[in-house]
């Protein structure tokens, strides 16, 4: 009897089974959260955030640096407000965590 041939990964996202469709929903729900913070930035705020999530009515943003961390805090009142009302969630409260975007160059 030959070996049964691998599933692939794709098949599996397809079929929406078991972690691997919790991943892609959360990776979803992930992109919308910070599309969404984007659009309630000024474009030189949103070109700093990279990330944003939202669990537990905490919506998590990640920054390029402190500076910017900063900036963005100013914003959080009315961005707060405004996100969940894209979302449609309830959002209690907001973090800025500072995370650069890509790898830190070694010295």
């Amino acid at each position: 009897m030959p070996p049964e041939k691998p599933t692939s990964v794709s098949d599996l996202l397809q079929q929406g089974q078991g972690l691997l469709e919790r991943l892609r929903r959360g990776s979803s729900q992930a992109d919308e959260a910070l599309q969404a913070v984007r659009a309630e930035l000024p474009e030189e705020f949103a070109r700093q955030v990279w990330g944003a999530s939202t669990r537990a009515g905490t919506l998590t943003i990640l920054v390029t640096s402190a500076v910017w961390a900063t900036r963005v805090r100013y914003h959080v009142p009315g961005l707060r407000e405004q996100v969940a009302r894209r979302l449609g969630v309830t959002l209690e409260r907001v973090t800025i965590r500072v995370r650069p975007a890509g790898p830190t160059p070694r010295p």
